[in-house]
């Protein structure tokens, strides 16, 4: 009966693998629609980062975006997931791997940056400056240039690859981990730090990265991310064929 069902548990865990690696083509539209709009945008930031660098704005999405922020820092993800791995230690494994997504994407904006550069809006003169101003060339840091890092956003790509692995785990909280995604997006062009197409292209990042580690990641990864989180009443309650052959 033991070898039947480990048997079983483990033609379960070859489907779940096999299912993970077939990605359905229609996952792509999201991030190919997020670069196109990157690219339409490419015409209108500066116009965007003047506005908003002349304070044009209700001052209530000042303190929205403050408080959103952390979903898209590194700090406020390692605390985020930490506080979810300390109250749910069986699921903490999940929990870890999930950030070290998200911070990985992170990692791969620093990449772009650092081979092309791009000024943020806040360290340009924006009232004379015209598009092909704000790209200085590549490696800006050989170049000993600073403030070229606008292209993509971090924190935009570390928010959305959070939330498509949140969104993994907790499926039913996509609405949430996308809206605060949106809002860390927007945060970043309001204070100046970029231009919308490079939030557009942030996001962008963060969903294929966070997409192609949950499908065609290691096995190890894809085996510990491989199902949603259980809900608090499916860890309580758990019936099995065994526990109702007991009870009889």
């Amino acid at each position: 009966m033991s070898t039947s069902l480990q048997h079983q548990e483990s033609q379960a865990h070859s489907r779940s693998a096999t299912a993970d690696r077939s990605l359905h083509p229609s996952a792509w539209l999201i991030p190919i629609a997020l670069l196109i709009a990157s690219a339409c945008c490419l015409t209108i930031d500066l116009p965007v980062a003047r506005f908003f660098h002349a304070g044009q704005y209700p001052g209530f999405l000042r303190e929205l975006v403050e408080n959103t922020e952390p979903f898209g820092h590194g700090i406020g993800v390692v605390l985020l997931l930490s506080s979810l791995a300390l109250v749910h230690r069986e699921q903490s494994l999940r929990y870890v791997t999930a950030g070290a997504i998200a911070l990985g994407a992170g990692l791969c904006t620093n990449v772009i940056k650092f081979t092309y550069g791009r000024t943020r809006p806040r360290d340009l003169e924006l009232a004379g400056a015209d598009f092909a101003e704000t790209f200085t060339g590549w490696f800006p840091i050989l170049q000993d240039i600073g403030g070229s890092q606008s292209f993509p956003s971090g924190h935009t790509t570390v928010a959305w690859a959070l939330a498509v692995v949140l969104t993994h785990l907790f499926p039913t909280g996509r609405g949430l981990f996308f809206t605060l995604a949106v809002f860390v997006a927007y945060g970043r062009v309001q204070c100046g730090a970029h231009y919308p197409s490079d939030v557009f292209a942030g996001a962008a990042l963060g969903w294929t990265v966070a997409t192609l580690v949950l499908n065609y990641g290691p096995a190890r990864v894809r085996a510990i991310m491989s199902d949603p989180v259980p809900s608090p009443s499916e860890s309580r309650l758990t019936i099995t064929p065994d526990s109702r052959s007991q009870a009889a």
